[in-house]
């Protein structure tokens, strides 16, 4: 069978190579010679994903410009029900994922793929991501020209060089067709916008945009570019990305990181040396033919009727024809189900069915003629396309599968879809679009989203309440992106009811969806219910346990931060009051702060003070990473609490050394939640002999996280899509 037939993007041989390898590495892995940390590091990049369940894996799979032949998914859906749960999902950034595989069957999963032109190579972990591009490239009768064959001939041409699996962080690359920027062109590493120049077609060229941590909307960095350069730009960027990124630094190693510390004008001057010598050089990789990839261009054509169908059926520029629209709920579909759309797409379709950065589907290239027939089909399956209607809900997978989510994302979606299909939306808010990230990494592109929301854990009442930040007045479009603004923070409880009170009163631009959150912002009430501690989808008190060594910091550092603040604050007081009982309390509150703080870092979260001081004592004194002179304050402070007033009322210096030597602990905390400081008997130690700087051996320190493996400059990969 000819090549295109059977794949749109040409698995390099490389990637072949690395693929068939990989069933070896994993059995020796399970034979215990690769230790977890190293294969870790090794599977990460192969696209395979550890998720909360013990012993279940997540396979990420590449769909290259979100193009995908019905072929291919119906050996998806097969992986899916053979070795998953049978549930298939489409991510933000039109990858498909397959859930709980054990590791022992991940070599069958990706053997699988490849026999049909698939793969997760590079799905994850410090690589070249899923270069993405629109969703209707090559249909849609608003684009200046084609994107699809671009992004699919780049990403060949990146994947053939190893080098491209070994970066300080993620690289995410990105073909939008028109200035409307479906595609996220403006919030990628590399963004390519389709433009014209004197009749000829080429692209503008935008750099180191990005969402998570200290988000950025990209800068121009070429105003015109040929269509064949494309490789020599990604090429150049991806080389000054490797060249300066920080690899010590994964909290600060993302190419916007690049740009902040370079300074604008510098970073252009390197990315122009880098083309400059790739232009003297020439490319050292085999460079792909630019081809039809099935993507479709056609004579423009005059809007058709949509049978009735709203926004779910689109016209195409070719006459007669329509895209046709899946509303997935929340990106996932039944391997069963998907399997029948392959076959549906088969039979009515023309070309491939596209994954949408919405987390839907579509099946493109349908005759106007055949539109109610396949609607009948796709009834049969509970996908109608003029059923689903009304505001469109995105969410990333949130803490009920990703080791890095906060708070349950889909499980708020799931009540705010219930919420709003039981009220009447004003009238031109339907189509209205609503982004739901469970922590900041903004998977769910909440940064970006007219209304959107951030999943954060706040201290009330002394306990821990799921909560959203709510996001407003995101907007995408070339050259005049703007991210969302925080605009409150509610309970998470409340923000079905919140967001039903916009939408009736059509108050969703940022202006009136401001008041209505000045409504359901107040965490004065210290009479919450038992319901507001625990999180949809749970009826467990709403915690961070778990969340320990190895997992993102994102989040959770806010929590720490509020606890030792709270300790800062008391000693403060403490300092200014005449009142000795006064005193008392509040050093004694500074002591259980102080001692609460670090300790989620361990994965665990304990309710009572002595539960608190006992886990201080065990995880941050025994080991070293607080003096062991503590152990006396501590020990006070729990007399304290049993009763003895006078316990701490002289400690005020040694509440205040404990509590800045915390302090000194969280700002030491990397991404991974690991400290990069020295455990502080040892830094003692060294400071007594008047030799700081030299070098010490740590190998009989006890550290819960292995002082040892923290000072090392190990790779360390994380599950951002």
């Amino acid at each position: 069978m000819d090549e295109t037939k059977k794949t749109i993007l040409r698995i390099p041989d490389t990637v072949t190579e690395d693929v068939l390898s990989y069933r070896e590495n994993v059995a020796k892995f399970l034979r215990g010679e690769t230790k977890p940390i190293s294969f870790k590091a090794y599977r990460v990049p192969m696209g395979i994903y550890e998720q909360r369940q013990e012993g279940k894996f997540m396979v990420r799979i590449r769909i290259g410009a979100g193009l995908a032949l019905p072929g291919q998914l119906e050996r998806i859906a097969e992986l899916s029900k053979k070795h998953g749960n049978g549930i298939v999902h489409v991510t933000t950034r039109q990858d498909i994922q397959i859930h709980e595989v054990a590791i022992e069957d991940t070599p069958d999963v990706l053997e699988g793929l490849l026999e049909v032109g698939l793969s997760a190579r590079g799905g994850g972990g410090n690589t070249v991501r899923n270069i993405t591009a629109c969703s209707r490239a090559g249909i849609c009768p608003n684009e200046i020209f084609d994107v699809a064959p671009y992004a699919i001939a780049a990403a060949e041409y990146l994947l053939q060089n190893r080098t491209s699996f070994n970066l300080p962080r993620k690289y995410k690359i990105v073909f939008s067709g028109c200035s409307q920027d479906c595609a996220l062109a403006s919030v990628a590493d590399l963004g390519f916008f389709a433009a014209g120049e004197n009749g000829k077609k080429g692209f503008s060229v935008y750099s180191a945009g990005g969402m998570g941590g200290s988000p950025n909307v990209a800068v121009k960095i070429e105003d015109f570019i040929d269509p064949g350069e494309i490789f020599k730009v990604a090429e150049a960027v991806k080389r000054l990305f490797d060249k300066h990124g920080d690899r010590s630094n994964k909290h600060k190693a993302r190419l916007r990181f690049v740009l902040a510390r370079l300074g604008y004008d510098e970073f252009v001057r390197l990315y122009k040396d880098q083309t400059k010598v790739l232009t003297a050089e020439g490319l050292s990789d085999k460079v792909p033919d630019i081809r039809d990839v099935g993507s479709g261009p056609g004579p423009l054509a005059a809007s058709e009727n949509n049978n009735g169908f709203g926004c779910n059926v689109m016209p195409e520029k070719t006459p007669g024809r329509a895209s046709v629209r899946l509303r997935l709920k929340l990106g996932d579909i039944s391997a069963d189900d998907l399997s029948k759309v392959a076959g549906i797409a088969e039979h009515f379709g023309s070309g491939p069915v596209r994954t949408t950065q919405l987390q839907d589907l579509l099946i493109c290239g349908v005759e106007q003629k055949d539109i109610k027939r396949l609607a009948r089909k796709l009834r049969e399956i509970g996908l109608d396309p003029a059923a689903e209607t009304g505001p469109k809900i995105v969410a990333c997978a949130g803490a009920a599968t990703c080791k890095l989510g906060l708070c349950l994302s889909r499980g708020l979606a799931e009540a705010i879809s219930e919420k709003l299909d039981k009220i009447e939306i004003a009238a031109g808010h339907s189509d209205t679009i609503i982004r739901i990230s469970g922590c900041p990494n903004s998977c769910g592109h909440h940064l970006i989203a007219s209304i959107g929301f951030q999943g954060r854990a706040k201290r009330v009442n002394g306990r821990l309440m799921p909560c959203y930040d709510v996001m407003a007045g995101g907007k995408i479009c070339q050259g005049r992106s703007k991210l969302a603004k925080r605009i409150g923070t509610v309970p998470a409880k409340k923000i079905p009811e919140m967001l039903a009170q916009a939408f009736a009163a059509g108050a969703v631009d940022e202006k009136g969806l401001k008041k209505i959150v000045k409504r359901f912002d107040d965490f004065s009430s210290a009479n919450f219910s038992e319901d507001f501690y625990s999180d949809f989808d749970s009826t467990e008190p709403f915690s961070l346990a778990g969340r320990g060594p190895g997992e993102c910091g994102a989040g959770v550092m806010d929590v720490m931060k509020v606890d030792i603040d709270e300790a800062e604050a008391a000693i403060t007081a403490a300092g200014k009051t005449a009142d000795s009982r006064r005193k008392s309390d509040l050093l004694y509150n500074a002591v259980v702060a102080a001692c609460r703080a670090l300790l989620v870092v361990f994965g665990l979260e304990p309710k009572k003070d002595r539960e608190i001081f006992a886990a201080f004592g065990k995880n941050l004194i025994e080991p070293g990473w607080v003096k062991a002179n503590s152990q006396q304050l501590v020990d006070a402070a729990l007399d304290f609490k049993l009763g003895d007033r006078d316990s701490v009322s002289d400690s005020a210096g040694e509440v205040e050394e404990l509590v800045g030597r915390v302090r000194e602990l969280f700002d030491s905390l990397d991404a991974a939640l690991k400290f990069t400081v020295t455990p502080a008997e040892v830094a003692s130690d060294q400071k007594q002999s008047g030799s700081e700087q030299r070098q010490v051996d740590l190998r009989g320190v006890a550290c819960p996280m292995n002082f040892v493996k923290a000072k090392i400059a190990l790779e360390k990969v994380d599950i951002g899509q």
